[in-house]
């Protein structure tokens, strides 16, 4: 973990949690099947799957769990398209379009 960090940027998540404690600074070796970098979602789900197969797994993180947009999520779920109107009324016609608007 670095050094140049010591609490969360001010977040939902920053609020609600219950800090977790700091870790030790990785010294010296450390041997393992598998090396994820980055303790957010994805690198934590990876390391879950990986241990539960069987395998030896390190998580290296720089800051703390979920230090990146996994502790800050700006994410949203939206429906829309990979183009403007006009596209899409070429697309599917003038009615369709507007329906999907």
């Amino acid at each position: 973990m670095s050094s140049s960090s010591s609490t969360y940027p001010s977040s939902w998540y920053a609020a609600s949690a219950t800090p977790l404690p700091k870790q030790p600074t990785l010294q010296g070796r450390i041997d393992a099947d598998v090396c994820i970098l980055g303790a957010g979602y994805t690198g934590l789900s990876a390391a879950l799957e990986l241990a539960e197969a069987g395998y030896s797994v390190v998580v290296l993180e720089a800051e703390r769990i979920g230090w990146g947009a996994s502790g800050r999520n700006g994410g949203q779920a939206i429906a829309g398209f990979g183009c403007g109107e006009a596209k899409l009324e070429a697309l599917v016609g003038f009615d369709d379009a507007r329906r999907m608007f």
